[in-house]
């Protein structure tokens, strides 16, 4: 019977799955910062910069990655400025980062991933159960795979070419607010490569000041099943990865599953800065 799952470690008895695995030997970078392995960041971050073991680990994959981990005292994480509770929602975002970087700076490996469509991914070490704190929580690296997977998928059908290929930048995000498309107009648009854009929360192109009346009206939109500009354009701010803000017009409007539930939001943005800039200057000109 032919096997419905596949279990991406490094003990796992299928070659696909170990090639998978964290523990595997797979350069990438993240941040241009060199990295042998998913293990290794995972392992290194533990450390303060400067820290040997630190280092030790970035250039270590496998085993010896994880050797590299012991003594930490996991309490936080550290990668550039910021030092981060360790298992927190923060450190394993960052992480899902690294996992991202890794696929997408590797063709051979999107490929091998792609080659287990159908297959459930799970994450069996064989290590016994998981701690209660952990810089990759099982359930959260099999979610990114699939998500990784998924969007790999060849746009095949007339709408996902649309989706692909339309000017417009098109954003949508799930319940929690974690962008799960991103096409290319949006990373023209707001700068993010689509490894940096999935799975991040909606605030990497909200500037800080709009954030909180953002959540506030999306999360009464999902509860209620209803938007108040749904379809409507509005002009707001949106913040680019280079730190510079634009405006933007955009539309909005909740997506929803079979049975009529909201389960997330698309937007439609057009970057719309140089006719606001614009108008702007012929007012102050008329006022002068």
């Amino acid at each position: 019977m032919t096997p419905k799952t596949i279990n991406v470690a490094f003990t796992s008895d299928d070659w696909r799955g170990v090639a998978l695995s964290n523990f595997s030997l797979s350069p990438f970078e993240l941040d241009g910062v060199p990295l042998a392995s998913v293990e290794g960041f995972i392992q290194g971050i533990k450390f303060p910069p400067g820290h040997p073991s630190r280092a030790q680990a970035f250039v270590s994959s496998a085993w010896d990655a994880k050797a590299c981990g012991k003594g930490a005292d996991k309490r936080f994480a550290y990668w550039g400025e910021a030092r981060i509770e360790f298992g927190s929602g923060e450190h394993h975002r960052l992480v899902e980062r690294a996992l991202r970087a890794r696929f997408a700076q590797n063709e051979g490996l999107r490929r091998l991933l792609a080659s287990t469509r159908g297959l459930d991914i799970q994450h069996q070490t064989g290590e016994g159960p998981e701690p209660e704190r952990t810089s990759l929580p099982a359930a959260l690296f099999c979610r990114i795979l699939s998500d990784i997977r998924d969007a790999e998928a060849e746009p095949g059908d007339l709408d996902e070419r649309i989706v692909a290929q339309t000017t417009d930048a098109l954003i949508c995000a799930d319940r929690q607010g974690r962008i799960v498309r991103w096409n290319e107009a949006a990373g023209r648009l707001f700068g993010f490569p689509p490894e940096e854009a999935l799975g991040a929360s909606l605030d990497l192109i909200i500037p800080e000041h709009l954030r909180a009346a953002h959540w506030a009206g999306y999360d009464a939109a999902l509860a209620s099943g209803r938007m108040k500009l749904e379809g409507r354009p509005t002009l707001t701010r949106g913040l680019r990865k280079d730190g510079g803000k634009c405006y933007v017009e955009m539309t909005f409007a909740l997506v929803r599953d079979v049975a009529g539930a909201a389960i997330g939001s698309v937007a439609m943005a057009r970057d719309v800065t140089e006719r606001v800039e614009r108008e702007r200057a012929a007012r102050k000109a008329q006022g002068g």
